[in-house]
């Protein structure tokens, strides 16, 4: 390993401008792209009620879900399940429950729901150090 010492390359070199970016990759990532004029999603968003969003708050404010689903192999499945408030409190009463039994996971996400996400400091020494970038030839 080879020490470089306070060399800060120039911006140029290390992020190139958008623009030679966009001409040397015109198809997007995969290359493939979108003709002009044609959008890359054709059905546009969701209709309200048929996103993942509006499905899972659907169902977790109901009392009572009753389905039917037919499987890859052909069988068909049925779920019937009752509550007597909501499915979201079953969801947060079992979230207290796994949290008195020890998982800590469902204590913190309870915590962090509550009383929201502690905030995480980092302190920086050295400030006026320049940064050392080490170069490895291989």
């Amino acid at each position: 390993m080879e020490e470089a010492g306070q060399y800060r390359p120039h911006r140029s070199t290390i992020m190139p401008s958008v623009d030679k970016q966009h001409k040397n990759n015109e198809g997007g990532i995969t290359g493939k792209g979108w003709k002009k004029g044609v959008s890359g999603n054709p059905k546009g968003r969701p209709k309200k009620g048929e996103a993942w969003a509006d499905v899972a708050n659907d169902l977790l404010d109901s009392k009572e879900i009753d389905i039917t689903m037919k499987t890859s192999d052909g069988k068909t499945k049925r779920l019937n399940l009752g509550a007597d408030k909501s499915f979201r409190h079953a969801v947060i009463i079992g979230q207290i429950s796994a949290a008195i039994n020890g998982n800590v996971q469902a204590a913190r996400e309870l915590a962090d729901r509550t009383e929201g996400k502690a905030k995480e400091t980092r302190e920086v020494t050295n400030k006026n150090e320049p940064i050392q970038v080490m170069v490895i030839n291989d």
